[in-house]
């Protein structure tokens, strides 16, 4: 079992449709061997996340699973807790971009008329042929909302990238006393760019124009962006081109993932 708190959606339709999420894994929860079409980050808020054999999220750790990329089985059990995760799904470098949640749920919905969603795969009852078809159940979906077969990108990696963030330094931002970043790295030639920040306590850091949206994610602390308060676990938005303020009350450390680029390829 797996609960979803829903806290962002992009545009549905657009290649860098996305979405936030925290999900609330129970220990029970299974799930096969599998890839995507999208790319996906996953932060550990709360226990210990496992997403295949000794592969475990601690808190503190960072992993981007980058489309076409397999990963798992994952089996919650082997981590012998429930976890807090905050994850973000986006349309990855191919530009097939992700299927919004509201497309992901009416074509589950509407599946079930063909079968049932089991442990990760969606089982159709058998055909007059006295035939059955196991799927992936989100690879099912998309193809029932789409009309047409999935195609993976090939993959840019072999496995997902997996950050102890914790063990890398901050360094300071010039011009911005009480404020310093890690950062963890860009990736493909849409420049996806992953990193984490931290704005002490009376500090302020101003997220200056760019020409890609981002989305922010606070791990800890508490402050005022722009015209509106955060605290623990709230997320935001920026477009591209869009210029906000973070005033911390108390210290206050974020997840930062600049969307991929792709009005041009960043050179």
């Amino acid at each position: 079992m797996i609960r979803f708190k829903y806290l962002l959606d992009g545009q549905e339709g657009a290649p860098g449709n996305f979405s936030l999420v925290i999900a609330d894994t129970d220990v029970s929860f299974k799930s096969p061997r599998h890839r995507h079409n999208f790319d996906q980050i996953r932060v550990s808020l709360d226990g210990v996340t496992n997403y295949g054999p000794r592969e475990n999220i601690e808190v503190g750790d960072v992993v981007y699973f980058p489309e076409g990329t397999h990963y798992g089985p994952q089996d919650q059990e082997l981590a012998r807790q429930s976890s807090l995760a905050m994850v973000i799904q986006f349309g990855g470098a191919s530009g097939n971009g992700y299927m919004s949640l509201r497309q992901l749920q009416e074509g589950q919905e509407r599946l079930q008329q063909k079968g049932r969603f089991e442990g990760g795969v969606f089982r159709r009852e058998p055909d007059p042929a006295n035939t059955r078809k196991n799927q992936d159940a989100y690879e099912a979906i998309w193809e029932f909302q789409n009309g047409r077969p999935i195609e993976y990108p090939k993959p840019r990696v072999s496995d997902p990238i997996h950050f102890h963030a914790r063990n890398l330094a901050w360094t300071g931002i010039q011009g911005e006393p009480g404020t310093s970043v890690r950062d963890l790295g860009r990736f493909t030639d849409r420049n996806i760019h992953i990193y984490t920040l931290k704005v002490g306590a009376g500090a302020r850091h101003v997220f200056v124009p760019g020409a890609q949206g981002r989305l922010l994610f606070v791990l800890e602390g508490a402050g005022q962006l722009g015209h509106e308060c955060f605290a623990r676990h709230s997320a935001a938005h920026l477009s591209a081109g869009e210029q906000a303020a973070l005033t911390a009350e108390q210290e206050t450390e974020l997840l930062v993932l600049e969307l991929p680029r792709f009005e041009e390829s960043a050179s």
